[in-house]
């Protein structure tokens, strides 16, 4: 059977590994290619437990320069908590707002603000290179409970005056299990993919370090250098990285990958 450039992962079994609320962007993207997708959520995202750190940012919006999401999450869960303080989300108007990619712009674009600036590197590092002098500054960032040191460590070495706040956390969820994934394997996964460091380490986890023997005959796909590098420190071989952080270029990627096979 040919295959047409609108089936060219035809018959390719994938397996999907974001959460419940976030698959169901990977999964149509690659269906409509011709995919069968198989969804394994490996993280659920909540609410931090104590939410005083953040609420106390919110109420001192005002006051800070410049305001880094670094993830549509980032967005989701503070925007839901300045609604449930009774703070209006229009305050983000008179904010310097920084998104680290498309879809953390597309977050803030619903809610009628535009980021102010976005790097054209999907990194978080890169973004300091578009805040110009922040010596003195006051900067927020809400992101997750796990998310990495070098963004706000690289601004306070600038002269920034730097708040992190937990505005969501990433869990395991409870139905996650090592027998659910060796079925899933026995059944026939061609590629599996990875969308943050926190999918493939919390699926490491649950296979008790034995993950890059499990995938040993799937191949990885990752959606940056990032996920790629956590993947690959706990023994997993990454087959295919999207240069950029955005799911199409994780899909355009497999797509290459498999249509050199």
């Amino acid at each position: 059977m040919q295959v047409t450039p609108l089936r060219s992962l035809a018959g390719v079994r994938i397996l999907v590994t974001r959460s419940k609320a976030e698959s169901h962007i990977l999964s149509e993207k690659l269906r409509e290619l011709g995919a069968i997708t198989v969804q394994l959520p490996t993280i659920a995202i909540v609410p931090p437990e104590n939410t005083e750190p953040l609420d106390r940012a919110i109420k001192a919006l005002s006051t800070y320069s410049w305001l880094i999401f670094t993830s549509q999450h980032g967005v989701r869960f503070f925007t839901e908590r300045m609604k449930n303080l009774g703070e209006s989300t229009d305050r983000l108007h008179d904010l310097k707002v920084t998104a680290i990619g498309p879809a953390t712009a597309a977050a803030l674009e619903k809610l009628g603000k535009k980021p102010d600036y976005m790097p054209e590197e999907f990194l978080s590092e890169q973004i300091l290179n578009g805040l110009g002098d922040v010596r003195g500054k006051r900067i927020l960032l809400p992101r997750a409970d796990i998310a990495g040191k070098s963004l706000p460590e690289q601004l306070r070495k600038q002269g920034a005056k730097v708040d992190e706040v937990i505005a969501y956390t990433t869990v395991v969820p409870d139905d996650l299990s090592l027998d659910r994934l060796q079925l899933i394997l026995k059944q026939g996964v061609d590629v599996a993919t990875f969308t943050s460091p926190s999918t493939v380490r919390n699926l490491a986890q649950i296979a008790e370090n034995g993950l890059g023997e499990l995938l040993n005959r799937v191949k990885v796909a990752c959606i940056g250098p990032v996920t790629a590098a956590a993947a690959k420190s706990l023994g997993v071989h990454v087959d295919i990285v999207a240069p950029n952080h955005t799911i199409d270029d994780l899909v355009k990627a497999i797509v290459n990958e498999i249509r050199t096979v």
